[in-house]
């Protein structure tokens, strides 16, 4: 019940029976000759390292033949590209684990904007997707929502820019090939021109705090 992939690896059936001294059976069980559903599937593959000795990776638990092809088409693929590419992480696991390094680095005021933007406005609006399937329409869908609903420009902008910043973290750790936030976040936010006093104002301004 074992099939080898067309680059390296294998794929094959296993199972947690054990044999009388109590060790598993593994590949090795009976049960999985007689053409029933016993058992699931799983691949191992060897990793290359920098010592020469043999790293396998070995996950299983998948119902389908199929479902581990795929997963060791993933291990290859992320070999191959250098992105650590996990179909399980979502973005409310990232998120979070992001804040928390960026808690050992940042002042206290500007972590708690971050701390506010990423449970008040980024979890609860993407935390379900994982994070290999965001996407630029996500995002533009997002800030277009939130605009609708009255939220200022700048706020959108500012929760947008520390996106960006998280997924730019991802891209520097090779868990995912680009950031989608790059080309579709709202443009700064144009600052209100600034008028200066003029000096009559300025000894306005000094009197009424002086006698107030």
């Amino acid at each position: 019940m074992t099939s080898q992939s067309a680059e390296r690896g294998r794929v094959y059936r296993r199972c947690g029976c054990r044999r009388p001294d109590g060790r598993q059976f593994g590949a090795g069980c009976p049960r999985l000759q007689d053409g029933s559903r016993h058992g699931t599937w799983a691949f191992a593959v060897d990793l290359p390292s920098a010592d020469g000795k043999r790293h396998p990776l070995c996950r299983s638990g998948f119902t389908t033949r199929k479902a581990a092809e795929t997963a060791l088409e993933r291990a290859l693929e992320s070999e191959r590209t250098g992105l650590d590419r996990s179909e399980d992480l979502t973005l409310a696991t990232y998120l979070a684990e992001w804040l928390r390094l960026k808690g050992k680095m940042l002042k206290p005021t500007t972590f708690a904007r971050y701390r506010d933007h990423v449970h008040a406005g980024l979890i609860p609006s993407f935390g379900r997707l994982p994070l290999t399937d965001l996407r630029a329409r996500h995002i533009t869908a997002w800030s277009e929502a939130e605009l609708a609903r009255g939220r200022g420009r700048t706020a959108v902008y500012r929760i947008g820019a520390t996106f960006s910043s998280a997924l730019s973290h991802a891209v520097r750790t090779r868990v995912i090939p680009a950031n989608p936030c790059r080309y579709v976040l709202l443009p700064r936010p144009v600052a209100p021109e600034r008028i200066c006093w003029n000096p009559t104002q300025a000894a306005a301004f000094l009197r009424h705090n002086h006698a107030h």
